[in-house]
């Protein structure tokens, strides 16, 4: 009997020992969330003392605040109607570990995926700032769901220079050029088809990699015969030169360009008294 009054009792001083701590812990609850509430408060208040008259807001990404962005235009080719398509390639820092990140919606291919790399390099090159501290994130926005090539790497260079510089690309410029070691833009494919697309979505000025201004489009001709009283049609194609520039003339301007130096004298409005 001495034995069960005796945990008797000692469930009862348990019982009193949670009791009160559990209400110290409410009241230190308490006290933390009034703290937690005055410290929110004088965050406001300065920060509305300080941004009184502004409208800007910091940008977000992932929950993480964004140190600056940028875009540009891009133009591709699509592989099944074989017609020109315009899109964006964006570029965003955020402070981090100096990854490059690319997003795969939709889907990069792996040679894209290097030159997208390849531009980086050389954008910390062209603008000798340390972004080691840094990550990019890289995305492309156009209709497909494929992104295969690299042809968007100028493009994707002189957005990262923006970026970097914390400066904009003009939206009225598209380039089609891949980025190569030293900072040179090599040629592509499909220019013809690119230029059109630029010039239908409102492009006033197409940059195009040295020697592509004229280019080779194959037009379609269509021929009839009769033999022996069947009519028998012919297509084939003839190869035409075109040069852009005057094939463009008077809807959207069209320039040679060779190194991406000269793409961001056209592209990035600060560099203009380059020109």
């Amino acid at each position: 009997m001495d034995r069960k009054n005796a945990i008797i009792a000692l469930l009862a001083v348990l019982l009193i020992f949670c009791t009160a701590t559990s209400y110290l812990s409410y009241q230190q609850q308490q006290h933390m969330i009034a703290a937690q509430g005055d410290i929110i408060e004088n965050l406001i208040s300065a920060r509305n003392a300080g941004n009184a008259g502004s409208t800007e807001k910091p940008a977000f990404i992932n929950g993480s605040a964004t140190v600056s962005s940028s875009c540009a235009n891009i133009v591709a080719v699509r592989s099944d109607t074989h017609s020109g398509v315009i899109g964006k390639v964006y570029v965003e820092l955020k402070d981090g570990n100096g990854d490059v990140l690319i997003n795969t919606n939709p889907f990069v291919e792996p040679d894209t995926q290097y030159s997208v790399r390849e531009a980086v390099a050389i954008a910390e090159n062209f603008t000798n700032v340390n972004v080691s501290n840094k990550d990019i994130i890289v995305s492309f926005a156009i209709n497909g769901t494929l992104i295969g090539g690299p042809s968007a790497g100028a493009a994707t260079t002189v957005a990262t220079i923006a970026a970097i510089e914390g400066t904009q690309v003009r939206q009225d410029v598209a380039i089609t050029g891949t980025i190569e070691e030293g900072g040179y833009i090599g040629q592509v494919g499909g220019v013809f088809d690119k230029a059109v697309a630029a010039e239908k979505n409102g492009m006033t000025l197409f940059l195009v990699p040295n020697g592509q201004k004229k280019v080779i489009y194959y037009e379609q001709q269509t021929e009839e015969r009769d033999i022996f009283g069947f009519t028998f049609t012919r297509v084939y194609y003839t190869p035409k030169e075109i040069d852009l520039g005057e094939y463009m003339e008077g809807t959207m301007d069209v320039e040679e360009v060779s190194t991406i130096g000269e793409a961001v004298t056209y592209m990035i409005a600060e560099y203009d008294f380059i020109i």
